[in-house]
Parts: C-alpha cells; structure tokens; sequence
C-alpha cells in the first residue's frame, strides 16, 4: 500500500528550530496526532510539508508523489486548514473559494455551498471580517470540497467554541471512515487526540521523541502514587520524574513489566500527563 504521506530524514533549519531528521509515514484511514510544547517544531514541520518553507534535506511524498518534482500533483491532493490564514482576508468568503478553487482540479462549488451551510459560514462576507474560529470552518469546508485525500490541520481547534469543536472532531471522524483519507494534525488540545487520534508523534527540540500508535503509547509509562517516603525510595528501572505536594506525591515511569508497584497506587496516563512529565523529566533517553 502506498502512504498517503511518507516523510524521509526531512532536515529543516530555521533561526530558532531545526528538524533534524524526521521520518514519519501515514496509511489511508488513519489520524496522526503532532504534539509538543510551543517551538518544539510542529508548525515548522507542516509548512515544511507544505513546502511553504523549503527543506533542507530528505524527501516529501503525497500518495506517491514528490513534493519536490511534482509540487502541483501532490498539493491537489492536500486539504488544509492552518493558524496561518492563507487566503485573501479583502474579498469574500465566495469569492475566495471561485479564486482558489480554481488552483485543484476537483473542486466542487456546490458542495462548497453545502459545507458552508453546515458550518454555518457567510459566504457573502469579507473573509478578514471573520472571527478566527469562522476563518477555521471556511478553511475546512474549502478542504471537504476539492477531494483531498491528505488533510494537514495546524491547530485546527484553537479559537472554536466547545460546540464547534465537538463538530469538528465529528468531521474528523467522518474524513478518514471510508479508508481512503488521512488527517495529520498539531494540538495543544491534547484530549482531541485521545478521542480520536490513531497515532501520536511528539516532537521536541525538532526531532522525533516518540511515534506510536495510541495504544502502544498509553502502554508504555505509567503514573505511580503513594507516599513521600514511598515514592522518594521506589526501585523502578526507568523513573522519569517524581512529583511531590501536600496532597500528591508519585513518579512517572516507563513500564516495565519485571518492576513491582506493590503497595502503589497505579494510573495510566493520559496524553496530557506524558507531555507534562517528559517536559519536567527533560525527555531522558529511555
């Protein structure tokens, strides 16, 4: 099977970021999940992708293609929706899909029309004049109505009220249930990803700490409770961070399975408490 997105040793360097060789690989179907803190690199990596900044090294692929000799095949394939508005903020919200729908040989106005009403977009309003959120659902009834397989969101939900995050993570959902399209996506919402995500990347200081698929990752540590006395003394093989309070005390661990938590309070974490123990762990080399 081909990958809807196949990213090789991709080298990207910036003022304040480098990639150093990323490799990621998508499959039809799937949701991938970028997390990390501020300027850990994700944002630099999708415009990268993108070829809005251009990379160093390595190789970029959409379905097959190369970014780099067939740029206008592979970017017909693309739906995006980005932090960074890149249509025409003086003319209207039709008048923009007509200009750059005409860029994607699939375009659909009709169904344009449909995801508009959906969303709820004015179509007869200046796009500069929109609320961030409203600029968030026009990029995405814009992506549903070219045919993209690959669609790339940087993050998607920032500026959205609860309800319309709900109907995004919804359309999500319905993007990539027939398996033929994908989703690749930055958060800082990290509960999105738990609802949907299929595999999560964390990026730090642009590289790759960890790709896996959601269930290996909420297998791999573990959040340990008990006592100050307890957990000052705990003999695990891989204690990434011990966290102490009036009320709370415990470490986060990579799991391994010969290590005894008898006595111990064991919780598995969530993807929000991986990011906050490895940031306060300093991403130790486990």
């Amino acid at each position: 099977m081909t990958y809807l997105l196949e990213v090789n040793n991709l080298e990207k360097k910036l003022e304040n970021i480098h990639l150093k060789s990323i490799s990621i690989n998508l499959n039809p179907g799937y949701i991938m999940g970028l997390i990390g803190v501020n300027g850990s690199g994700k944002t630099t990596l999708i415009k990268t992708i993108l070829n809005l900044y251009k990379k160093d090294s390595g190789s970029i692929k959409i379905n097959g293609i190369s970014m780099e000799t067939n740029e206008k095949e592979a970017k017909n394939l693309i739906g995006f929706v980005l932090d960074e508005n890149m249509f025409e903020d003086s003319i209207t919200v039709l008048k923009n899909a007509k200009l750059f729908g005409n860029l994607y040989s699939n375009f659909d106005l009709k169904l344009f029309y449909k995801f508009c009403e959906r969303f709820d977009v004015p179509l007869k309003k200046k796009l500069g004049k929109l609320s961030t959120g409203l600029k968030t659902r026009f990029q995405l009834a814009f992506a549903l109505s070219h045919d993209a397989k690959l669609f790339i969101m940087d993050e998607p939900s920032a500026g959205l009220n609860p309800n319309f995050r709900k109907d995004l993570i919804s359309c999500m959902q319905e993007i990539v249930e027939d398996g033929t399209r994908s989703i690749l996506f930055s958060t800082h919402i990290t509960e999105d990803l738990d609802k949907i995500g299929d595999y999560i990347v964390l990026i730090n200081n642009g590289e790759i700490f960890f790709s896996l698929n959601k269930e290996e990752l909420l297998e791999k540590y573990l959040i340990v409770k008990g006592t100050k006395e307890q957990i000052e003394n705990l003999n695990c093989s891989h204690i990434i961070y011990r966290e102490y309070g009036d009320y709370h005390n415990c470490a986060f661990i990579e799991k391994i399975f010969s290590d005894n938590y008898s006595g111990l309070e064991v919780k598995m974490p969530v993807i929000e408490d991986i990011i906050y123990y490895l940031e306060k762990g300093g991403y130790p080399n486990v």
